[in-house]
């Protein structure tokens, strides 16, 4: 649980005005979810999200704004990604603590 608090923590504190600070965040919540990759697939997964990455329309991302209750689908999203793979009782517990802490 430890590293999933600290993947919380890092997206509170990710979209800070500094952009070294910021893209470090994000870049350890990237790198975080693509371990879930096997360790011999990771690299070229790296590769590929790097690239992607690169190629994003910066100018596209800054003038589009997602209404308010995109937030819930995201927080969802993430959420499976993190546990995807988990036995269920786990899962279970993990989302029996989420809604009980929201």
């Amino acid at each position: 649980m430890s590293q999933i608090w600290r993947l919380f923590k890092l997206g509170q504190t990710s979209l800070v005005s500094d952009v070294e600070i910021t893209g470090k965040n994000i870049a350890e919540i990237i790198r975080f979810i693509l371990s879930k990759v096997p360790y011999q697939k990771r690299p070229y997964a790296l590769m590929k999200v790097k690239h992607k990455i690169w190629n994003l329309d910066e100018y596209d991302i800054s003038s589009k704004k997602s209404p308010d209750t995109a937030a819930i689908g995201q927080a969802i999203t993430f959420i499976k990604t993190l546990l995807n793979g988990k036995q269920s009782g786990y899962v279970r517990s993990v989302i029996n603590e989420v809604v009980k802490r929201l």
